[in-house]
């Protein structure tokens, strides 16, 4: 397994296992969540320790394939960039920006709810996080490192991989709430994956995420449950642009600057 693709392959081929996993996944989220669930909320847990299981097992592959080390699953904090709160910080404002459209008065806190919020926020994040910046990024790298810009490649190819599988919430939602979400996860994507690139570990992508989760599910867990309204285009079009201007810049910056410092290193050995 520590082999990640044959040099005589296309570089296409790499795709084909990420894609795979998450393929897998996605049908083992629709087999849980087909389970008869007392509550919404009920049904959110089954799906979280869904997402547990898979990240645990994701763990397991990337010390098989010698990814664990890469992606700075077992980097210390002290070997972290000094500068790496300022990484996330931009993303923040995206979970901000999330509480300032919750109506926090209405909401009920308590501390079965509470639990649940926490547990989906953090399985969420280390679901998508281990698998997309984790696996699918580094094992992309790694597999195009004999190309020029084979990390930026690399971290434009996860966010595609990661904004196309939300085509999935087409079986909950219409085709006009779809697609948003599909750029949307495509341009955060290439944040998540600039920041794990700056920073050399997965942790703070994590956290980040987790946070950003947890802004926008507070309505779901806290608040009475009611039916999904539909978004509006001007909506959608202010949250791409918010989007693209504190991820998807800062994403881009950061992967090139990586890339740069890896071509560096590279020329004086």
């Amino acid at each position: 397994m520590n082999s990640i693709v044959s040099a005589d392959r296309p570089a296409w081929a790499a795709l084909v296992l990420p894609i795979a996993l998450l393929a897998a996944s996605m049908l083992l989220f629709v087999a849980v969540g087909a389970a008869d669930y007392p509550g919404k909320i009920a049904k959110e847990m089954g799906h979280s320790t869904a997402q547990v299981a898979i990240a645990a097992g994701l763990v397991v592959l990337l010390h098989r394939t010698g990814l664990a080390r890469q992606t700075g699953l077992t980097r210390p904090v002290r070997e972290w960039p000094r500068g790496w709160p300022l990484a996330v910080i931009p993303m923040a404002l995206i979970g901000l920006i999330n509480v300032l459209s919750v109506d926090l008065q209405s909401l009920t806190f308590d501390l079965p709810r509470t639990a649940g919020w926490l547990y989906n926020s953090i399985s969420t994040g280390l679901f998508e996080e281990i698998l997309l910046r984790g696996f699918c990024f580094y094992y992309l790298y790694r597999a195009w490192q004999a190309q020029p810009n084979a990390l930026v490649k690399a971290g434009l190819a996860q966010a595609l991989i990661f904004g196309i599988a939300h085509a999935y919430n087409i079986s909950q939602a219409p085709l006009g709430d779809v697609v948003p979400q599909v750029i949307y996860a495509t341009l955060l994507g290439i944040g998540f994956a600039g920041i794990a690139a700056y920073t050399r570990s997965l942790w703070p992508v994590i956290g980040i995420h987790a946070f950003i989760n947890a802004m926008g599910d507070l309505d779901v867990f806290f608040g009475v449950e009611a039916p999904a309204e539909a978004g509006s285009a001007s909506g959608y079009l202010a949250a791409i642009a918010v989007i693209f201007v504190v991820s998807t810049i800062p994403g881009l910056v950061m992967l090139r600057r990586s890339q740069a410092q890896i071509d560096k290193a590279s020329h004086n050995v």
